[in-house]
């Protein structure tokens, strides 16, 4: 048996600043997260380092680049990899609204509810990378979220 401890989180960041994909499809993965998920795109890369960025709020933003953009051409040789998924909140009341969005886009969902009140809702985008839209209620430290 297991028990687990509240232990308060003092972490030495603020939050996510950059999240970056390897995508198959510069086209298609900007049109997912732009207009699908409504992420508004505040740059766009040329050659060599081909690459689009945009806003996941909070002062954080998502990059994507094919193939050719990383490896030797990265900053630090970045190259793309596997992932389990990766979250992005959203606006509480949200989630049913994005749901049926994704819905007439074909895209297909899945709903979790967690324990003391989080939601979220999971999607594949176009390269495979299953994305958690999540509202939440209770952060994972226990302390109630105030976002």
């Amino acid at each position: 048996m297991t028990s687990q401890t509240t232990v308060p989180v003092t972490a030495p960041t603020e939050g996510v600043y950059e999240l970056t994909l390897e995508v198959a499809d510069l086209v298609a993965s900007e049109r997912f997260y732009a207009d699908v998920l409504g992420m508004p795109v505040v740059d766009r890369w040329e050659p060599p380092r081909t690459a689009t960025w945009l806003a996941l709020g909070g002062g954080g933003f998502l990059g994507l680049w094919p193939v050719e953009t990383g490896g030797v051409d990265a900053i630090h040789q970045g190259r793309g990899g596997s992932h389990v998924h990766f979250a992005l909140r959203v606006l509480p009341g949200t989630l049913a609204a994005m749901a049926e969005r994704l819905g007439r886009a074909a895209y297909e969902t899945e709903w979790r509810h967690f324990a003391q009140g989080n939601v979220a809702l999971y999607v594949t985008d176009p390269d495979g990378n299953v994305v958690e839209l999540t509202e939440l209620v209770t952060r994972w430290d226990g302390q109630p979220d105030r976002a």
